[in-house]
């Protein structure tokens, strides 16, 4: 620009000869040619242009070189209402002005552009100048990458923010070693309470997770930059100030946040309220032992029945009578127990079941009782035991001819201590009772078989008008609920 600025005509300018230019204007000029920040003079009335390399860089062939020395109003007419102003205030001794990362849009290679700058106006001193002001001093910085790379960290911190607020997950971010939360999502206000988040501690927002673990574990990611992702970790929240703390299970990652030179500033959240699933998986958990446990009691009775029943047969067809009987009366037991998720089974259901099953003829036995719920263990052992007395009573008792009948009664009745349960089995009108010369698998089922399941063996008595079976134990032994 030096030598381009001597080769220009200033003759025909209202400056004339360099020569004869003001000591200030001179003394700038000098400045700004030996500088290698953009520099911009106007100067005079007319507010001719002076520039120096740097700054010819900023404008494009459509100002230079063709500005130097013409009038700022006719070189800046595009952005006249933004900078005539600012120009003037300097001009009329009003002083400096000072601008920053300010958009002032620009015509260069050929299109307008929006141009941000961060620029100051300052007065250049003339003795013999109007207000004593010769001209006007540009120091100026295009800051239009700057401001434009600003603009799209925010647009993607925003976008971002969009994101985190829109996840289903707790999210938070906290700055600094005291953790202080600088963002919550709306699912960690949901899962944590309304509390006053923004700005606070983690330690003052949650003063109940105290001794929990998780300050600690902050601490430690701050402290060592590593990431740590706890699972299904207790914590006890009092988001009612009111109410008692409550049990949940989070599983959630802690991981920190780094500066541009590699130091921890801040820690990363993001987590999910796991109790659902905790409770869920530990359900399954249990279901899977019951299971196990209902299999091995299952193959147990299974093994029971076909001993017992090959005991005391003495053909191949008895015994596949008696262990197919058995079992469709344990299937049976267990179709009612599946109904109540094999947690308990109505005593009514149960037997009305067994008439169905053993009895064409149902007005020959009677049922009474009260409304009792057994115990699964209990139903599978009284389901057995009623079996084994319809047996007998179709081959010797009182099934076993056309006339006689069974009456079949419980009753919940007052103990020394606790409620009894009594249930009875009472036939009549069958053949002439005898006493069995043998103890068979029938009369040791609901004997001393019923012992471990009922706490209480069975009676058996054969009075010569009909067999008279009774069951004495504890209520609580076989009940898990009675009317």
């Amino acid at each position: 620009m030096g030598a381009l600025m001597r080769s220009h005509d200033w003759h025909s300018s209202t400056l004339g000869d360099p020569d004869g230019w003001p000591q200030g204007l001179k003394t700038v000029v000098q400045l700004m040619l030996n500088t290698g920040h953009p520099m911009y003079i106007w100067w005079g009335t007319e507010l001719l242009c002076f520039y120096n390399d740097a700054y010819s860089q900023s404008i494009g062939p459509e100002r230079h070189p063709g500005s130097l020395g013409r009038a700022a109003a006719e070189v800046w007419q595009e952005i006249w209402p933004i900078i005539g102003p600012q120009i003037d205030q300097v001009m009329s001794g009003r002083g400096a002005t000072w601008h920053e990362n300010s958009l002032v849009p620009m015509t260069r290679n050929g299109r307008c552009e929006d141009v941000y700058w961060t620029y100051s106006y300052s007065p250049i001193h003339d003795p013999a100048a109007a207000n004593g002001i010769g001209g006007v001093l540009v120091v100026c910085t295009e800051t239009t990458e700057e401001v434009l790379a600003k603009r799209a960290l925010a647009s993607a911190a925003q976008r971002q923010q969009r994101m985190f607020e829109a996840a289903p997950g707790f999210i938070t971010v906290l700055r600094g070693p005291d953790h202080i939360f600088e963002f919550v999502n709306t699912a960690y206000k949901e899962m944590f309470g309304a509390r006053d988040f923004i700005g606070r501690p983690v330690r003052d927002a949650f003063p109940e997770i105290g001794g929990q673990g998780f300050l600690e574990l902050l601490d430690q990611v701050y402290a060592t930059g590593e990431r740590l992702t706890p699972e299904a970790m207790p914590i006890l929240l009092r988001n009612n100030p009111d109410g008692p703390p409550e049990e949940h299970f989070i599983t959630f990652v802690y991981a920190p946040i780094f500066a541009s030179d590699g130091a921890v500033i801040g820690i990363f959240c993001e987590g999910m309220d796991v109790t659902t699933q905790r409770a869920a998986e530990e359900h399954r958990r249990l279901l899977t032992h019951e299971l196990q446990h209902r299999v091995k009691n299952m193959l147990s009775i299974v093994q029971g029945i076909v001993t017992q029943s090959l005991r005391n047969v003495a053909t191949p067809a008895e015994a596949r009578d008696a262990i197919t009987s058995r079992l469709i009366t344990l299937a049976h037991a267990h179709d009612i127990l599946t109904q109540s998720s094999w947690t308990e089974a109505p005593l009514g259901a149960l037997v009305e079941g067994a008439v169905l099953l053993h009895c064409l003829d149902r007005d020959r036995v009677r049922v009474d009782g009260p409304a009792i719920k057994l115990r699964s263990r209990s139903a599978l052992a009284l389901s057995m035991a009623l079996h084994e007395l319809f047996t007998n009573a179709l081959k010797y008792g009182a099934l076993a001819n056309d006339a006689g009948t069974i009456a079949i009664t419980w009753a919940v009745k007052e103990g020394a201590n606790e409620p009894i349960f009594e249930m009875a089995w009472t036939e009549s009108g069958g053949p002439l009772v005898m006493p069995p010369s043998r103890t068979g698998f029938g009369l040791r089922l609901t004997g001393a078989g019923l012992a471990t399941a009922l706490g209480s063996s069975g009676v058996t008595t054969y009075p010569p008008e009909g067999l008279r079976w009774i069951l004495t134990t504890k209520l609580g032994a076989v009940c898990v609920e009675a009317s």
